[in-house]
């Protein structure tokens, strides 16, 4: 169960402060580059114990997941061009 609730935080932590850096926008368009990002960076912040990969692999999923929803929200036919 901690693992589960460490990787949600990592990929929740990660998803704000991208949104924060980039527009919520531009993050769901460029989701692949970020999901890639992400699945390679966070094995190695937590790289030398079966729970660290374990943790970094849920915190993949679930990152992915999150930038799925996103992309539903930000989709180009939910926009409103004035």
């Amino acid at each position: 169960m901690d693992l589960l609730i460490v990787a949600f935080f990592a990929a929740l932590g990660y998803l704000i402060i991208l949104c924060k850096l980039f527009s919520p926008e531009f993050v769901s368009r460029t989701q692949v580059l970020w999901d890639i990002a992400f699945t390679v960076g966070v094995p190695v912040l937590f790289l030398g114990t079966f729970s660290g990969m374990a943790t970094a692999f849920l915190a993949g999923v679930i990152f992915s997941g999150m930038t799925f929803v996103l992309s539903l929200c930000h989709s180009p036919k939910n926009t409103i061009k004035l």
